[in-house]
């Protein structure tokens, strides 16, 4: 927004600006506004879209295991445990 716009918009500095000033400081508004609707609406999408990668793991889809995020919590003995305890 304009440097106007940098004091504090407040009742009084408001009434002492022209039409054309008001005007400007509307649209700088609503332009911004815009911009976070669009803003709002993309991070709502990609929310979404985690939302359902995060239900879809293996056990819920045709995924294999191997695409889940989260692995098992288990831990399988290694290669040496397995061969001293022959």
């Amino acid at each position: 927004m304009g440097k106007d716009l940098l004091l504090k918009l407040e009742r009084e500095t408001l009434l002492q600006l022209t039409p054309e000033q008001l005007v400007n400081i509307i649209v700088e508004q609503a332009i911004a506004i815009e911009k976070l609707n669009s803003r709002i609406l993309e991070l709502e999408e990609k929310v979404e879209k985690l939302k359902i990668s995060r239900d879809l793991d293996s056990k819920t889809s045709s995924k294999p295991p191997s695409g889940d995020i989260l692995k098992s919590t288990s831990v399988l003995p290694s290669a040496n445990t397995f061969w001293n305890n022959l």
